[in-house]
């Protein structure tokens, strides 16, 4: 027994030296308290009892004990709370002014009305429009005389009695007159005049159907030829005029997905440039429905943006510090690992996108910290 026991054949497979000998003084501390036969039965069963006790001695909880969650692929990223200001949509959209200077008599319609293509706006009173149909017969029957002489001056010249100089004269007085009248009748269809309203009283009419956005005019205001007194938009449609930090310039693209704190959705259509000095941001438009948004609005939005190579999806819970500074526990088929991660993004309100040694598929620690940061202090 003894000879076996000198050769090792009862010494379990990779006991470390201080183990062998921890076990070899406990097997001889009991033979002292026994007769010589027995001493060396109970040589032989303390070695079997070291064999299964010590390899417990500083076990710890076992892997399978702590909570883990899955690592999951992650496509896109959300770029949250941009400051966002609501503006007019850029097509579909028409400004309607007035053709005359003078006094606004009567606001037919108000923000946010719906209306037809012709239907009244508004009506104004101006001294232009006084003399406006005795202008244009003025103007037609400077135009007929000037037709007249031009149509003589060319019969003339082809007979060789006036010089070309005196034809392109009257040529030019002819083409005067005829653009001197399309003026005044597109004023006159521009604004036309209201009967039973008192002289100079003209509507200004919409161009198109839709949705009037802006009104610029009250009753009893003057107003200048050409001014603008309504806006009209085509549709329930808006422009979203994001600022966007200037890091993230290069990933934006037309046609991705533009989200309000109100839930509506837009599409970006346009992709900023130029850089801001003051805010290191640059300007991003999107187009979209209205819904409750009014222009001039201010809001917040959410940018949708491919997420970056690598990246990936775990739960809040499972990382450790911030930024660039902050790690998870990786679980291996040995244990746990510690692996550098960088936040990119939120993913939603309890999880986070980092970018690091991990891979979609693979389980991270939700819990034990304490445990594993001691365990991986420890080099375990």
């Amino acid at each position: 027994m003894e000879k076996c026991n000198r050769a090792g054949g009862h010494h379990p497979a990779g006991l470390a030296k201080g183990q062998r000998a921890r076990r070899t003084r406990g097997v001889q501390d009991v033979e002292k308290t026994l007769p010589e036969r027995p001493r060396q039965r109970t040589r032989w069963l303390g070695w079997l009892l070291a064999a299964i006790v010590v390899p417990a001695v500083g076990a710890v909880e076992p892997a399978a004990s702590i909570p883990v969650a899955a690592v999951t692929a992650v496509e896109r990223i959300a770029v949250e709370n941009l400051p966002a200001t609501v503006r007019l949509p850029r097509a579909d959209t028409v400004v309607v002014t007035a053709p005359l200077t003078g006094v606004v008599v009567d606001v037919l319609v108000g923000e946010g009305d719906v209306v037809q293509s012709g239907q009244a706006l508004a009506r104004l009173q101006s001294r232009d429009a006084m003399t406006l149909d005795a202008d244009l017969a003025a103007a037609r029957g400077d135009r007929r005389v000037a037709v007249a002489q031009a149509a003589r001056d060319r019969q003339l010249f082809d007979e060789g009695i006036i010089a070309k100089a005196r034809l392109e004269t009257s040529v030019a007085a002819r083409d005067a007159a005829t653009a001197r009248v399309a003026e005044l009748e597109g004023v006159r269809r521009w604004a036309p005049t209201v009967p039973g309203h008192g002289p100079g009283v003209v509507e200004l009419r919409a161009p198109i159907a839709g949705r009037v956005l802006q009104r610029a005019l009250a009753p009893g205001d003057t107003y200048n030829a050409l001014a603008k007194a309504f806006v009209i938009g085509r549709g329930e449609r808006v422009l979203l005029e994001l600022r966007v930090p200037s890091t993230l310039a290069g990933s934006i693209r037309r046609g991705q997905e533009v989200r309000t704190s109100g839930g509506f959705s837009a599409r970006v259509t346009e992709t900023g440039g130029v850089l801001d000095d003051a805010s290191q941001t640059v300007l991003v438009r999107a187009e979209g429905d209205a819904g409750s948004l009014l222009p001039g609005m201010q809001t917040t939005a959410t940018l949708w943006l491919p997420a970056p190579h690598g990246a990936v999806s775990l739960p809040a819970g499972a990382l450790l510090g911030e930024g660039a500074q902050a790690h998870a526990f990786a679980r291996t088929a040995s244990g746990f690992r510690r692996v550098a991660l960088q936040v990119v993004a939120r993913d939603g309100p309890d999880r986070r996108v980092v970018v690091g040694q991990l891979q979609p598929g693979d389980a991270v620690a939700t819990g034990a910290f304490d445990q594993l940061n001691a365990r991986d202090q420890a080099g375990h």
